[in-house]
């Protein structure tokens, strides 16, 4: 049985809607002031369409997380550098080649899990993805050149100080996305009969990775609280993989506030 690339998304709202929730589509969130009262704290979150008051809000913001931050009043560190990840599917000759997932041994210097070998759903064959600086946090196509988020990136001492001892893999990570042979040479290394393959670019994402002052790359989850607003500000693997538990756990950390 297929499922629509959009199938989960959509049975989750379906869920929401039937629990009495409303999900407010196109409404960008500008910024979240607190108003303290003599029953508690409460937060007020300023639209592009209105304002509107509530007793607790979770913010996921995910490649907008230091901005909204900021935006509200909270520190702007951890800052996001957005890194895309590229994977290309395999010539169908080659579908066969593996049964499941192979993943190489990761370099604990970095939160990034390699280049891997995933046997799809649909039977095709899909490697990926790599890791390199985005030149946009939106930008899922082409060069994705957005300027006020390279200008971002530009004037973060963290990502220059990230980048002043990350050249070499920088250098060699830049072969991967100029040239699909480099890439498929990259996965040949564990799955040698992969060696030679063509393919082609099929899905990007971009990170959101969060940085330290000091050019650190955060691997942990980082949430932090101010009055009746809880910024999720980095949720990094198994974020996706465990959205559904991590929920919880933050809507019972909230209602203990």
């Amino acid at each position: 049985m297929g499922l629509p690339s959009r199938g989960l998304t959509e049975a989750l709202v379906a869920d929401f809607r039937r629990s009495g929730g409303r999900v407010r589509f196109s409404t960008e969130v500008k910024r979240i002031g607190q108003r303290n009262g003599s029953n508690g704290s409460t937060a007020i979150v300023h639209s592009s369409v209105d304002s509107q008051e509530y007793d607790q809000v979770i913010t996921c913001a995910g490649l907008q997380a230091d901005r909204l931050a900021a935006r509200s009043g909270e520190d702007k560190n951890p800052s996001v550098v957005p890194f895309f990840g590229q994977y290309f599917i395999l010539e169908p000759r080659f579908n066969d080649t593996v049964n499941g997932l192979i993943y190489p041994v990761p370099d604990p210097k970095y939160p990034f899990l390699g280049v891997h070998v995933t046997r799809r759903i649909d039977g095709g064959l899909m490697i990926g993805p790599d890791a390199f600086l985005s030149f946009s946090r939106e930008g899922y196509k082409g060069l994705g050149l957005n300027v006020p988020d390279s200008l971002a990136v530009a004037t973060d001492p963290g990502f220059w100080r990230f980048a002043a001892g990350n050249m070499a893999t920088a250098a060699r990570e830049i072969g991967g996305v100029l040239s699909i042979e480099k890439f498929v040479a990259e996965a040949a290394r564990y799955v040698p009969a992969l060696d030679g393959a063509g393919g082609r670019r099929v899905t990007r994402g971009i990170r959101a990775q969060a940085m330290n002052r000091n050019g650190t790359l955060v691997d942990d989850f980082v949430i932090d609280r101010a009055g009746a607003t809880m910024f999720v500000r980095n949720a990094p693997s198994p974020g996706a993989t465990s959205a559904l538990a991590i929920a919880e756990h933050l809507i019972d950390t909230a209602a203990l506030t």
